[in-house]
């Protein structure tokens, strides 16, 4: 009986590498732009019962943020994130209270200066007591544009609450594909958030860098296993920013891909 035992464990351990393996799969979001107009409340049904864990990158200051959380959490959902260019005026406690513990500002950097510098470090501060992170987004054409930039800006702050997020779109549009994993394990721990989105390898504009999940050439897989190697654990988005055709479709077909890419 032993000897079979130890037979069929070797089995399984030569034939079944994934046996008894967790998964890697991180919460994943839809962003705000790829949501058809509807209310609070059709919007989390549409999103619980395509099988999001939320909604993300809300625009700007919201002034309906509360009333949304309030509906998603009612729904079992989050709202993640809100999404705003840095401006010299720090971000004031009370347009973002309704994402504390546990939700993210991201923000661009259009044009940086010390005044920037000094109001990030303020809101990193102010987000710190509420449980809120701060990820500076690269955004093509920006001032802080790449990973590096971001980076670097995240080290002249100097806050432990100032970190980055990694867009697949933007980096692909910034940056060599070729450097993707080298790139995020320099994030490493600084590393907040990330967004994903379908795109070609050989992509040079929006319509062919951000599609649907289950179209282009890019190899999700590659993202997937650069983040578990460096122990991500947190957030994935879905960037949407002009996906053609129907945005109830649009979603249902990435959600499927997001599925099959991490077996949940």
């Amino acid at each position: 009986m032993k000897i079979h035992c130890l037979l069929l464990s070797l089995f399984l351990s030569l034939f079944s590498p994934a046996w008894g393996k967790e998964e890697f799969a991180p919460e994943f979001y839809a962003f705000f732009n790829g949501l058809p107009e509807l209310s609070h409340q059709k919007e989390a049904e549409l999103l619980k019962e395509l099988g999001y864990d939320g909604i993300s990158q809300i625009y700007g200051r919201d002034e309906g943020l509360a009333e949304r959380v309030e509906v998603y959490e009612k729904a079992g959902l989050k709202v993640l994130s809100v999404y705003m260019p840095a401006t010299e005026e720090p971000v004031k406690p009370q347009a973002v209270q309704p994402l504390a513990n546990g939700g993210f500002i991201e923000l661009t950097v259009k044009k940086k200066s010390p005044e920037i510098v000094a109001s990030l470090r303020k809101t990193a501060a102010m987000a710190a007591e509420l449980n809120i992170k701060v990820a500076l987004y690269p955004h093509f054409g920006d001032d802080i544009a790449t990973m590096d930039q971001a980076l670097a800006l995240v080290e002249e702050v100097n806050h432990p609450n100032l970190g980055v997020m990694f867009n697949l779109c933007h980096f692909m549009r910034s940056e060599s594909i070729d450097d993707l994993e080298a790139a995020i394990e320099k994030a490493g721990p600084r590393l907040f958030s990330v967004s994903t989105n379908g795109a070609d390898l050989d992509g040079k504009d929006w319509a062919t860098l951000i599609r649907s999940l289950d179209q282009g050439t890019f190899p999700q897989e590659r993202l997937l296993n650069a983040l578990e190697k460096i122990g991500y654990t947190g957030p994935v988005g879905l960037q949407c920013y002009n996906v053609p055709g129907d945005k109830k479709a649009s979603l249902q077909a990435s959600i499927k891909a997001w599925r099959e890419l991490t077996g949940s």
